[in-house]
């Protein structure tokens, strides 16, 4: 039986929903179990609607005060949980690059989520944290995951 390899990288994506708490926390404990450095990141995804069209802005700095107001968030949220170590970082443009940026330069060995998203697939395992109020208290999402064939987890919270 191959050894288990303590991990050394943990990301949490936060998203600024309902599960942010469970899923910063879980990275943490993690985080602390193997000594590992823990990032948490808030992918902003553009939305012409909301970011265009402001008088005398530049999108570039538009991009700016939306990743400072979610570093702002993130900061909060590591205080309130005792995080100090996690660095947060805040990412404005599309999702995937993003993400494949991020995992490029800092390479997790773990990324803990609140729920599946696309841009998830790389070189790293994956914890996605269910909600015991869905149907089946997130046996679908396991389900649907073992269809994949991939290395995702599913824990409920």
């Amino acid at each position: 039986m191959p050894e288990l390899r303590p991990y050394r990288r943990i990301l949490a994506l936060i998203d600024f929903d309902e599960r942010d708490g469970a899923t910063a926390e879980k990275a943490l404990m993690l985080a602390r179990l193997n000594r590992a450095e823990l990032d948490f990141l808030h992918l902003i995804e553009p939305d012409g609607a909301l970011d265009g069209g402001y008088p005398g802005g530049s999108s570039r700095a538009d991009a700016r005060e939306l990743e400072n107001a979610a570093l702002r968030r993130m900061n909060f949220l590591a205080a309130r949980i005792g995080a100090g170590e996690a660095r947060c970082h805040a990412v404005y443009g599309p999702l995937r690059q993003g993400m494949l940026r991020h995992v490029r330069d800092w390479q997790p060995d773990l990324v803990v989520a609140g729920e599946r998203h696309a841009h998830l697939g790389g070189r790293y395992d994956v914890l996605i944290l269910s909600s015991p109020g869905r149907t089946g208290g997130g046996k679908w999402l396991a389900n649907l995951l073992g269809a994949l064939g991939s290395r995702f987890r599913t824990i409920g919270v």
